[in-house]
């Protein structure tokens, strides 16, 4: 293009110069002023971007206190195997994305035809998990709004617990036994004397010693199903599988290899508080009951059904627990469960009240029986938040009930399906919710970026292909600007009493960085100072 422009330049030149011949009139002798020439050499204004045609943008933020994780990874799968299909905003080929601000935006590469990606999510100090990404994008949106919401391994109504022991030749000489138990919480697994451990591939591991970490989740609280990894169900057409118990087992050794096999199997036990229903639904459990076990990969985020049931032991001695044991040959995310049916309605929510922003606002939805988390886009009164097709990856039953609570992205509360905050039926029909703007002054203001050339900052040109980001504390996560699709973006519903927005701009031209504006509804320009070509005009 820059080729093109200085091809131009000379041409308009030489034009000129054979418009005007010998700078006379031939009749009337009027001598014609020859057309200035052009000061060599010329700053041209930079090609910038045109915007995504689509775009998935979000954070990755604490389950309970919406406060952003970084850093954080997040790995992409199609099916169990690495994607091919999706790139950065550059449209450079990407398998995995490590949050440093805990913001994360990517699109699918051209021609590719998406639904599901299985994006894994990890941090320090939080429980890994799978989220599904449905990149169909069926309203046509230029950008797809999808938070990950990860439970701190700290928090309530979950424990860990670990312990580390040498090993010889990949072999353990005695019993290597993890146990947590916190509340209703609790798991433990005992690797038996005379194991081999081995990687993923089934070759022998190299290490000295190990470290064995088991975790779970109390299963009468939400926090068992923000624990769990997506698509437990996927596939079913008429009931769910209802997690009873959860067990999180990591075992490595000291290089940092993963031990996922045993060359025998392995002993886990879950603990079941005493209201937990039998399979059958009808009473609650008690000694020699069995549960289905499921694992789910966190190295490729796939579930698999495994074939020992756990069996459910002797009650405790305080009678508040069982313990359901079984055995396996190899590690990773466990959970019980029993069948339940199908919600075949799907999940919507309805507001009124108050107008949702142009910055949109999220659905979250929690309660031990699932956790789901939507977006409502600027100026909705409906959403689907789970189709009936998909109510069976959710794992929505049809009794599920929720607390549903609509946001925005700092955390502020703009409505709440129960005065109360109480759970209540998700699959009997639409949820009513009325939104009330909870910040007492909003505002709105756009800005515009621009290109400004180093070598001239009198030529400059606007960036309709930028990426726009904001929010108000170090700590909240980003939203998204909407893209105006002429170099401006959309601040929408700032609360106008915090002294300043932090702005991130990817110019997707020059090095991504982060700016702030006063949130006064002053439009305002943010200028990103590159260095441009020049021409001559020979």
């Amino acid at each position: 293009m820059i080729s093109n422009k200085k091809s131009l330049l000379a041409l308009s030149v030489a034009s000129a110069l054979a418009l005007s011949g010998c700078f006379s009139d031939d009749d009337n002798n009027v001598v014609i002023t020859p057309p200035p020439e052009p000061t060599d050499p010329v700053v041209v204004a930079p090609e910038t971007p045109a915007a995504l045609a689509f775009a998935v943008s979000g954070n990755v933020v604490d389950v309970d206190t919406v406060d952003i994780v970084a850093p954080a990874t997040i790995t992409f799968f199609e099916d169990g195997e690495p994607t091919s299909n999706l790139v950065n905003v550059n449209g450079d080929a990407i398998t995995q994305i490590t949050t440093e601000d805990g913001s994360y935006t990517f699109t699918v590469k051209e021609g590719a035809n998406v639904g599901i990606v299985t994006a894994v999510v990890a941090a320090d100090g939080y429980f890994s998990k799978s989220f599904d990404i449905d990149l169909s994008n069926e309203d046509s949106a230029a950008t797809l709004e999808a938070e990950l919401a990860l439970v701190s391994k700290g928090g309530d109504e979950v424990v860990e617990a670990s312990v580390s022991e040498s090993v010889t030749n990949a072999t353990t000489a005695s019993p290597v036994t993890a146990a947590a138990a916190k509340g209703k919480a609790g798991s433990d697994v005992t690797v038996p004397a005379g194991v081999q451990l081995r990687d993923a591939s089934g070759n022998a591991v190299t290490g000295t010693s190990v470290s064995l970490t088991v975790g779970s989740a109390d299963p009468t609280s939400s926090k068992i199903s923000a624990v769990l990894p997506a698509g437990l169900s996927a596939g079913s057409t008429t009931s769910i599988k209802k997690p009873v118990g959860v067990s999180n087992i990591v075992m490595q050794d000291n290089n940092g290899t993963k031990i996922k096999q045993f060359s025998q199997e392995i002993d886990v036990s879950v603990s079941l508080p005493v209201a937990t229903l039998a399979p059958s639904g009808d009473r609650t459990i008690q000694t020699g009951d069995q549960f289905d076990v499921s694992s789910n990969n966190e190295d490729t985020g796939k579930w698999q059904a495994e074939t020992n049931k756990a069996t459910v032991g002797a009650l405790n001695a305080e009678g508040t627990a069982y313990k359901a044991s079984f055995k396996t040959d190899h590690l990773t995310f466990f959970t019980l469960s029993r069948s339940v049916p199908i919600c075949t309605q799907g999940i919507t929510v309805n507001v009124t009240g108050d107008t949702v922003p142009s910055s949109g606002l999220y659905v979250s939805m929690t309660s031990a029986d699932a956790s789901v988390s939507s977006y409502l886009r600027g100026g909705s009164t409906s959403k689907t938040v789970v189709s009936a097709s998909t109510s069976a990856r959710y794992g929505i039953s049809s009794t599920a009930t929720a607390r549903v609570v609509i946001r925005d992205a700092a955390g502020n509360v703009w409505g709440n399906a129960s005065s109360t905050n109480a759970e209540v039926q998700v699959c009997n029909g639409p949820v009513s919710i009325t939104l009330a703007n909870p910040i007492q002054t909003t505002v709105n203001e756009n800005v515009t970026v621009r290109a400004v050339c180093s070598n001239d900052t009198t030529v400059t040109e606007v960036i309709p292909g930028a990426i726009v980001k904001y929010r108000s504390s170090t700590t909240k996560p980003f939203r998204t600007a909407a893209n105006n699709g002429d170099g401006t973006f959309a601040l929408s519903a700032l609360n106008g009493d915090v002294a300043s927005y932090a702005v991130s701009v990817d110019p997707r031209i020059s090095a991504p960085f982060t700016t702030s504006i006063t949130p006064d509804g002053t439009d305002e320009t943010i200028d990103v100072s590159v260095a441009c070509d020049t021409v001559t005009g020979s």
